[in-house]
């Protein structure tokens, strides 16, 4: 063979070897461009994030969710992988002023012009949350109730015509549960302490003075005294009133119930004015880790209900390790919603792929068999598609009553989760 002759098959062979090179990669890059072009699953994420607290750890929730169901390869829906894509919406329900309207304008902007597969979220507000449930049943799309409404209305509507509201379903908390466990815990108290007067102050709004009714009705039949109780307006700045009477009347335990970031200044007032009583209820701006350094330290012995115990308990399986991802996260510890926003969206994951479709009947249908196990407990739905609570993580989701002792917040209800024993403060003794 001459040197031409090598030459020329020499360029031949490199010519081929191009061809072929270029084929294996415009095929690997086809392939890739396929999976790559798989469209996200599109969450509609509506909440109060602006004005409370509760909604802003429950979106943060679900963004860790997203990131972790993503990187472990998205949601099989039929025979393909798909990530999911949060889009958020501030309804604004939790500000002073604003219409219920706004926010379903707002979920509404997300169905039409975000074309959302489904919603997970708030609002908040019960008022708003219940009139949510006729805009998705007139949309015919699957809503996930996983950022507050601790109302018993809504699973009374929505089970009150389930037909006509199959699309809405519901994780969060209820009152109707929270309540008598903490009527409980107050039992607990009373046969352990020996107290039974309770004074009430709650909030001039739907699930406040609904929630203080159901509390002191429940308290009274538990063998409490009810010895005065106030209703004040949102956005009050000063308790001392409320909490002068409490203290004249000598009650020894001081029950709230208020949405209103203004708790903080109650919290306060009440240890300034050396109140001898211990402060239990809901207050969404106790539930932060921060909140000890924020008030240096007077929410000391101040009690209320997290909802879910997963994020203070370190009895749950899962709950440490869920405590240290949130925080590394979005650099604040578990607390308001956080965990519904994380629950729901693997809650959503699971019906999807159970489903095999975004179809609404075949996600409304997977969902009413959920039965998926937590990290705040086992996920079930029962015929009002409101999740069922218990305190045990077999049975249902776990809540949780949290007690400020030493700068940290300390489980202490139920039992079943428990982290330490309630304590006294010294003024009490």
């Amino acid at each position: 063979m001459n040197i031409q002759e090598a030459i020329m098959k020499s360029m031949i062979f490199r010519m081929v070897l191009g061809v072929i090179m270029i084929w294996l990669l415009l095929g690997f890059s086809l392939n890739m461009k396929s999976e790559a072009a798989e469209p996200p699953i599109l969450v509609g994420a509506p909440g109060s994030y602006a004005a409370q607290p509760w909604a802003w750890a429950a979106i943060r929730g679900q963004e860790l969710a997203v990131k972790e169901i993503n990187a472990a390869g998205g949601v099989k829906v039929g025979n393909v992988k798909r990530p999911f894509k949060l889009e958020t919406i501030d309804t604004r329900d939790e500000e002073p002023g604003v219409p219920v309207s706004e926010a379903l304008l707002g979920i509404e902007k997300l169905i039409l012009e975000k074309k959302v597969n489904v919603l997970c979220g708030g609002p908040t507000m019960s008022e708003a949350s219940l009139a949510v449930i006729d805009l998705v049943a007139k949309h015919n799309i699957v809503d996930l109730r996983a950022g507050g409404t601790w109302t018993p209305s809504w699973p009374k509507k929505v089970g009150g015509n389930i037909e006509k509201y199959r699309t809405s379903f519901k994780i969060t908390q209820s009152v109707a549960y929270v309540i008598p466990e903490g009527t409980e815990l107050l039992d607990h108290i009373k046969n352990k302490h020996g107290f039974n007067t309770v004074y009430l102050l709650t909030q001039d709004n739907l699930i406040s003075r609904n929630a203080g009714e159901l509390f002191s009705k429940l308290a009274v039949q538990k063998g409490w005294k009810l010895v005065g109780s106030d209703i004040v307006p949102q956005g009050t700045t000063d308790y001392s009133p409320q909490l002068l009477k409490c203290r004249s009347l000598g009650a020894k335990v001081l029950m709230v119930w208020t949405n209103d970031p203004t708790a903080i200044i109650l919290m306060k007032q009440f240890t300034d004015m050396k109140v001898p009583a211990l402060m239990i209820g809901f207050m969404p701006a106790s539930t932060e880790a921060e909140v000890w350094k924020e008030v240096s330290g007077k929410c000391q012995y101040v009690m209320g209900p997290l909802g879910y115990a997963v994020s203070t308990s370190t009895k749950l399986p899962g709950a440490v390790k869920f405590q240290k991802a949130y925080k590394e996260s979005c650099g604040k510890e578990p607390f308001g919603g956080a965990p519904e926003g994380y629950i729901g969206m693997y809650v959503l994951k699971d019906a999807i792929e159970r489903a095999g479709s975004l179809d609404t009947n075949a996600l409304i249908a997977a969902l009413e068999k959920t039965d998926y196990m937590s990290v705040n407990g086992r996920v079930k739905f029962d015929k009002n598609h409101t999740a069922i609570y218990s305190s045990n993580p077999a049975e249902g989701m776990v809540s949780n009553w949290f007690q400020w002792y030493g700068g940290k917040r300390v489980t202490v209800w139920p039992l079943s989760v428990a982290d330490a024993e309630v304590q006294i403060p010294a003024l009490m003794k």
